[in-house]
């Protein structure tokens, strides 16, 4: 961005930006816009199994909104898609994943989502579910 001044007038430039669904965001030469970034990601992602659900637990920043959790069923696929906690962010470092079938190995990452946006993912983890074993005679 530039501004362009002369001696009695101050031209401001702007540049506005359409994001997404309708979301705007401009930036003028007085520095306006922000230069905030997404937080860090989510780190010590852990994964057990509980009663027939997966548990997962992580380290996160203070200064966050939430958290977004993803599951998948192929390794290093990313993030995509709706997150598995639905469409609002949770509010803890904690999640459990009922809606897990015994015998499938599942795939999680974890974002922190905050001001600036959502952050780059955490680190994978991965976790199988066993049937449990046919009870004794």
């Amino acid at each position: 961005m530039r501004c362009f001044r002369s001696p009695s007038v101050c031209m401001r430039a702007l540049a506005v930006v359409v994001l997404g669904a309708g979301g705007l965001w401009g930036m003028g030469c007085d520095g306006g816009g922000s230069s905030a970034e997404p937080p860090s990601p989510p780190t010590n992602l852990q994964a057990t199994t509980t009663n027939g659900a997966v548990s997962l637990t992580w380290n996160g920043e203070s200064a966050v909104s939430g958290y977004n959790v993803y599951r998948s069923t192929t390794a290093d696929s990313g993030v995509g898609g709706t997150p598995v906690n639905g469409g609002s962010p949770l509010g803890q470092t904690e999640f459990t994943d009922a809606s897990v079938e015994a015998g499938t190995r599942y795939y999680y990452r974890v974002t922190a989502v905050g001001e600036a946006g959502e952050s780059e993912p955490s680190s994978e983890v991965s976790i199988r579910l066993f049937p449990s074993p046919p009870p004794r005679p």
